[in-house]
């Protein structure tokens, strides 16, 4: 289970959360009334996207969550090919909250990991949103550190998390190409190089952080949420392959763990929800293009139409059994992903 939210620092931070999220549902209750009814931003871009490339069809699904003690509504829960900047940049698909990678040491304009550009890059045109940012970073930096052991920085790989609130003091008629809270999880080292370490990657840590985060964005009243695979550092050629299994299986090795990882944790959070309606995990589609297309009639493009849908079958087969609460290993991919998903 996700660690419970414990001291003063935390809990006034989530009063300002909650606050903030539930000005923000109101008004967009007010200005578009279609998220009272069935569909909400996560499900608009997840219908959107699918029409954008229907050669992407097979990495679209769509899952159920229960209702709970605490929510007497379901969630829907959406794995898609799509593009984070789309969900931050248009209005309509716009989510409550989102979570992105950072690295150990919380250095946000680092160029590690490289998905957290795509939030602080919208952030900081808005300079007083980002200054109020550094100032929760900075009061995070003066918390006691990550344990030694191998992990330096402040955020342990997988694990720690850091959640912050991104339009503080924001009035309704203010805009911004984000969401109004984010939780960063810890992906990678500032200066690079965590895809060589991947016991930090294992599926049952990453599970923590994402779990942690969902925790902390349900109870501040988030409805909505899209997060990106992470922990995958899938534009990194790994210099380390000890099975000798491919650079190219290898990025598919380390996609599906990420999507495994993930639905675990939103297993582990999935008991207590509240809140939240929709999540959404989006898988950048320019990459899985770039991975499997190739030029129509050609004699490569029937090859690699097999071997993305085996790939996509796999993913799909991976997040559903994280949501059931079962780990992916090297045995549910035809033996291969050994030194990926096998270890410890």
């Amino acid at each position: 289970m996700p660690p419970r939210i414990r001291g003063s620092r935390a809990f006034t931070t989530t009063i300002a959360l909650s606050l903030a999220l539930l000005t923000g549902a109101v008004v967009a209750q007010q200005q578009s009334p279609g998220l009272q009814g069935s569909q909400g931003p996560v499900a608009a871009m997840f219908s959107d996207d699918q029409q954008r490339d229907r050669s992407l069809a097979l990495s679209f699904l769509s899952v159920d969550l229960p209702a709970t003690k605490a929510a007497a509504f379901p969630a829907h829960v959406y794995l898609s090919a799509g593009d984070l900047e789309r969900a931050f940049d248009k209005a309509d698909f716009r989510p409550d909250a989102t979570i992105v990678p950072t690295n150990t040491d919380l250095q946000i304009t680092a160029a590690a990991p490289a998905t957290q550009r795509v939030l602080i890059d919208r952030v900081r045109k808005q300079p007083d949103v980002m200054r109020e940012l550094e100032d929760q970073i900075a009061a995070r930096r003066k918390q006691s550190p990550a344990p030694a052991g191998g992990e330096p920085g402040v955020l342990r790989i997988g694990i720690d998390s850091f959640v912050a609130q991104l339009r503080r003091g924001d009035t309704a008629g203010s805009t911004g190409a984000f969401p109004k809270a984010a939780c960063l999880v810890a992906t990678d080292f500032a200066s690079g190089g965590a895809v060589d370490r991947r016991e930090l990657f294992v599926q049952d840590r990453v599970r923590q952080g994402i779990a942690a985060c969902l925790a902390a964005l349900d109870a501040a009243g988030a409805r909505s949420l899209v997060l990106p695979l992470m922990g995958a550092a899938s534009s990194t050629t790994q210099s380390n392959d000890p099975m000798f299994e491919g650079q190219r299986t290898l990025k598919e090795c380390r996609l599906i763990n990420s999507a495994a990882g993930i639905a675990l944790g939103i297993h582990d959070f999935a008991a207590d929800r509240r809140s939240l309606r929709e999540i959404g995990l989006v898988q950048w589609d320019q990459e899985i293009a770039g991975m499997f297309k190739a030029p129509a009639g050609s004699r490569a493009a029937q090859t690699a139409e097999a071997a993305y849908r085996i790939f996509a079958g796999q993913m799909k087969e991976a997040f559903q059994k994280g949501l059931a609460g079962q780990k992916t290993t090297a045995g549910d991919v035809n033996g291969t992903c050994n030194a990926i998903l096998n270890g410890r």
